[in-house]
């Protein structure tokens, strides 16, 4: 008999609902007041100079969490284009959440139009950000003086010791009404927040957190300000749209903030000119460390800091970001100046060049006086990017170390030596691209991976770094480490590094490393249990048989791969109100990350599918319910130390938690998991705990069965199968092609041609190309020739590996799926804690943070998420019939009448069919069906049946097969070997039923082969070499995204530009 599930615990000790708080939004209201409700029907139309991570966000919140309905965006792209977008959807009002030109005339004077400004009111210019990091008080009405001050004039020493640098205390957002003026019009809401440190924030994490924190509490408040004036004004008709612009805000809405109800607290504001790329000069021999970090991050994402010539050899100047404080000269070993013939630290000049980690170089600082406190004696600086010369694109930003040596100044890195740490473990005062931090507690450690890739970029060479991070924090000689928690930095990931990619000689072959690489650590993740394993992972212990549960704690933005690896964790944490953009097509690439086992674990096909193909930002809580994040985190509101706390505190909680966690339902402990990781009781070989066992151990102990009794194939098949595509995105003349071209354009910043469909609602246009089923196209590829494109015999699993990629188009109907059982949960904190006596509770707990302390929250009010399933059985081409077994299918495989899809319209299916003897026969009909209904034996079918016919005579083992056509039926019989002895088609007859294919192989318990995927008899060993790679041209390219950072005449000209169309030119050598 069976043991029973763990005896809930009293009523009484659970949390009640009149304990339970109300779960924070993803903005400043859970939903829209009752008396601006109508807001919800209203068009909205955004304009966007590009659809940044700010955009991303107000487009998600005002869509997903106030129910606005009408949502489209128009690129800024020309004048015309707005003009025409506004006119044919007339919008009830106009946001511009991110526009670096003016709002043309003929639109703001027809329709209210709200502009989103980083700035308090009083402030205008295209560089606020920029002054107020360099340390602009305000105090200084004259912009040429002021801006030399704080570019030339050094930090000074106080007599206590400290850094002499006025800042201000605040800085705000604004929402105002455009007018003919850039960064005019009537104040309808604005923002104000406490500045951090200068110094301590780049520009990139200013704007994407208090930035667009502020800009979504006055843009909300402003959308409905105006909602209730055009419905309370006499002199407006609410029914006419053209009479809203007579609406006008109130005086006292331009004198308060929203939140404090005060004036700006932050000191004079001014209008301040653009801030020349090239006055943004540390000075090696006037600037200290802190001026230095201060000028680099003013200038962080563009166009950066300008580094005058570091040698004689070029004049040519380097634009510098990334830079990082090193503290304390008496860590530095002595070798590094010794080397460069040095005597004393005192004796190395300021600006030298000292060392080199990872791409990242290391220079000197002038020192402060001897009785100053501060310290700092130098810095890193990680990044670089040779200027853009004039008539050409952008160029890339890369390791600083390349950097240097792409611009010519060589020499200086000659003799500098590679520091290594030699270990991940935290050292305070030191860069350091990767560390470890260490939580004990009374049942393990809790190892916090913390990293800092340069705009959440993984290279080739970061994925390597962070890969033996992880490989040392969960080393056995670490101790009884049971969470490994990856904590990131201030963007999570964002995949692989594009502009590294972009730089490289041969950009294929370097995605190909990239890709390789960050797949890498996400088996390493995933831990397959399963002996077929890929060969650096052969002999390691997975991390479940160690006892190890992985959780990825996302406090900023992820994208592509980046929410691919995090999915593949056991339990995915999120920021509330972080943005996440799952697909890959957009940038012409398949991906890989094994998303194709994540993603539909935990959201399903449909949903999976959606995800990819749609293309569109999803917010925390959006991704919460479609499975993506099993816990939400913080508020909208939370900082970066906030959500660190955070996250800490639900790591301890679940370092302190039992199996209660899982059992008892996501109702009474808000806690949810992975599918592979929650316990399932239908899986073969799960027992019920008789006791409470610590949770990490049960989900260790999940994960184990799901993977000894599995429905799906080694892990390693899913890669296999992802990388054959990202192949082809590498190197096929088609794919490569399109994947070269958009990672060239939004490299170098070339001006979009156009709004992506898919945020268009305001118009009727065609699908984009990614939209389509066509952009998989691959013509006269054959299946598995790619790997001959790099010396590879193609991979054993692509002969059953094809149904595992997540199926885009032409999806059958799913049967409704069982529940993930005791696994889903509300975006909640765990609070399930066991007691001394090992009894567990659902009371608020939780857990001991790193100093020790015990940390109480109380437990978020429930909402039930979307049921979330236990993943039914994916389709499996090589399927057995319904009486016998499979290897992956215990319960005997999913049955094709549910299941199937069209083969034709597979990949495999379009390279063994190209037949082009038969094209002169494809259209033959063979006459309607018994109904009435064209056959689908006609046409394009009857081509389909001679090709795959014809392909199972050439590929199947030479004996011979006999095939015979029929209008709703297709047999081929007689093969050898590994053919299937029947193949049968059926088709609906004018009902709603999918078109279907059966299988009835022969019997085994193995799968059997299709004998087309034989890839040693069907390919070459050898495939000439490739062309060297010749970037492709595109037109216009000479013109940035963004001219004002380069033209300061072009931040202040009217919006009278002319249209120009991108026309690609397709470079040679690109397959």
């Amino acid at each position: 008999m069976s043991p029973s599930p763990i005896s809930p615990t009293p009523t009484s000790s659970r949390p009640s609902s009149s304990s339970r708080i109300a779960i924070p939004p993803l903005g400043p209201l859970v939903s829209l007041p009752a008396r601006s409700a109508g807001l919800k029907e209203w068009r909205i139309l955004l304009l966007c100079t590009a659809v940044n991570s700010f955009s991303q966000r107000a487009w998600s919140y005002l869509r997903n969490q106030l129910g606005v309905s009408q949502l489209s965006i128009q690129l800024a792209t020309s004048d015309e284009e707005m003009i025409a977008a506004a006119e044919k959807w007339d919008p009830h009002v106009i946001v511009c959440p991110f526009l670096t030109k003016r709002v043309p005339d003929a639109i703001f004077n027809k329709w209210i139009t709200l502009v989103v400004h980083p700035g308090p009111p009083g402030d205008a210019g295209p560089s606020s950000l920029d002054w107020v990091l360099l340390g602009d008080d305000g105090s200084n009405s004259d912009s040429a003086s002021a801006l030399s001050d704080l570019l030339t004039v050094p930090s000074i020493p106080t007599e206590a010791g400290g850094i002499s640098r006025k800042q201000r205390s605040h800085w705000g957002t604004i929402v105002f009404q455009a007018n003919e003026h850039l960064d005019g019009g009537a104040i309808w809401a604005w923002e104000q927040y406490a500045l951090p440190p200068i110094g301590s924030i780049t520009k990139a994490q200013l704007y994407q957190g208090l930035h667009s924190q502020g800009a979504m509490v006055a843009l909300t408040t402003a959308l409905i300000r105006v909602y209730d004036t055009v419905q309370s004004s006499p002199s407006i008709n609410s029914r006419d749209i053209r009479t809203y612009v007579q609406a006008v805000p109130q005086p006292d809405w331009a004198a308060q903030s929203v939140t404090l109800g005060k004036p700006f607290l932050g000191g004079e504001t001014h209008d301040r000119p653009l801030v020349p790329s090239n006055k943004r000069k540390p000075d090696w021999k006037v600037h200290h460390a802190d001026d230095i970090i201060r000028i680099v991050n003013a200038s962080d994402s563009q166009p950066g800091a300008q580094l005058s010539a570091l040698t004689s050899a070029t004049k040519t100047s380097l634009f510098a970001y990334g830079a990082h404080l090193h503290v304390d000269e008496t860590s530095i070993p002595s070798n590094l100046w010794e080397t460069l013939g040095y005597t004393t630290w005192s004796d190395v000049p300021a600006g030298t060049a000292l060392a080199t980690r990872q791409g990242a170089v290391f220079f000197k600082t002038l020192p402060y006086p001897s009785d100053a406190e501060v310290r700092g004696v130098g810095v890193w600086i990680t990044h670089g990017r040779v200027p853009k010369a004039k008539d050409k694109p952008l160029e890339p930003k890369v390791p600083m170390a390349e950097a240097i040596r792409r611009a010519g100044h060589g020499q200086v890195l000659e003799g500098v030596k590679e520091w290594e740490l030699g270990s991940f473990e935290e050292r305070v005062g030191e860069w350091q691209q990767a560390f470890v931090r260490t939580i004990e507690g009374d049942n393990g450690l809790i190892q916090l991976v913390y990293w800092d890739f340069y705009n959440g970029a993984f290279s080739t060479e970061n994925c390597q770094h962070l890969l033996s991070a992880l490989q040392w924090a969960t080393h056995p000689s670490r101790g009884p480490v049971k969470i490994l928690a990856l904590m990131g930095g201030p963007y999570f990931s964002n995949g692989i590094a594009l502009n590294t990619i972009e730089a490289a000689s041969d950009p294929g072959e370097e995605t190909w490393a990239n890709i390789n690489a960050i797949d890498d650590i996400v088996e390493f993740l995933v831990g397959d249990t399963s002996a077929e394993r890929s060969a650096m992972f052969r002999d390691s212990v997975p991390l479940c048989n160690k006892g190890i549960v992985t959780v990825a704690c996302l406090s900023g933005n992820a994208a592509a791969g980046g929410v691919a690896l995090a999915a593949a964790c056991d339990v995915t944490m999120a920021g509330r109100g972080v943005v996440l953009n799952p697909a890959y097509r957009a940038m012409g690439l398949h991906g890989s990350e094994f998303h194709s086992f994540s993603y539909l674990k935990r959201c399903g096909p449909k949903v999976a599918g959606d995800m990819l193909l749609q293309m569109l930002p999803m917010n925390s809580t959006e991704a919460h319910t479609a499975g993506l994040i099993d816990i939400e985190v913080g508020s909208y509101s939370s900082s970066p130390s906030q959500l660190d706390s955070a996250f800490i505190d639900e790591l301890s909680g679940m370092l302190t938690a039992t199996s209660y966690a899982i059992m008892a339902g996501f109702r009474s402990t808000g806690f949810r998991c992975a599918p592979w990781a929650t316990y399932n009781s239908v899986q073969k070989g799960a027992v019920p705990p008789r006791e409470a066992m610590p949770l990490t151990d049960f989900m260790c102990r999940n994960k184990d069965l799901a993977y000894r009794y599995r429905d799906f194939p080694p892990l390693v098949h899913y890669r296999n199968e992802e990388l054959s595509q990202m192949l082809l995105d590498c190197f096929h003349p088609v794919r490569s092609k399109r994947y070269h071209t958009r990672r060239y354009k939004f490299i170098r910043k070339v001006k979009a041609a156009g709004t992506p469909s898919r945020y268009i609602t305001h118009d009727l246009v065609p699908q984009d190309e990614e939209e389509l089923e066509s952009f998989d196209d691959a013509p006269d590829w054959r299946r598995g020739e790619e790997w001959h494109k790099i010396g590879k015999t193609p991979p054993k699993s692509l002969q059953t590996s094809e149904w595992t990629r997540i199926k885009l188009y032409n999806r059958s109907p799913i049967p409704v799926p069982t529940p993930r059982k005791s696994s889903m949960a509300s975006a909640v904190s765990l609070s399930a804690s066991a007691s001394a006596s090992g009894s567990v509770t659902g009371s608020p707990s939780c857990g001991r943070s790193i100093n020790g302390s015990t940390s109480s929250r109380s437990t978020a009010e429930v909402v039930t998420p979307r049921a979330l399933p236990i993943e039914p059985r994916p389709p499996i081409l090589v399927a057995t019939n319904s009486t016998s077994t499979s290897h992956y299918a215990p319960n005997g495989g999913p049955d094709w009448k549910t299941h199937g899809e069209r083969i034709s319209s597979t990949p495999l299916a379009k390279s063994i069919l190209a037949d082009k003897e038969n094209q002169n026969q494809d259209e033959q009909e063979l006459g309607p069906d018994q109904n009435g209904n064209k056959s689908s034996g006609t046409g394009k079918f009857r081509a389909f049946s001679k090709r795959f016919t014809l392909a199972f005579k050439s590929l199947g083992g030479g004996g011979k097969t006999n095939a015979k056509v029929k209008s709703r039926s297709l047999s081929v019989s007689g093969g050898e070997g590994d053919v299937p002895s029947e193949i049968k088609r059926t088709r609906a007859n004018g009902n709603n039923k999918s078109k279907t294919m059966s299988y009835a192989p022969e019997s085994g318990t193995q799968p059997p082969k299709l004998p087309s995927m034989d890839m040693g008899r069907s390919l070459p060993l050898h495939t000439p070499p490739r062309r060297a790679y010749e970037p492709p041209v595109v037109k216009g390219a000479e013109e940035c995204e963004f001219p004002c950072l380069y033209d300061p005449e072009a931040a202040r000209a009217s919006s009278g530009e002319v249209k120009r169309s991108v026309v690609v030119v397709p470079g040679p050598g690109q397959g």
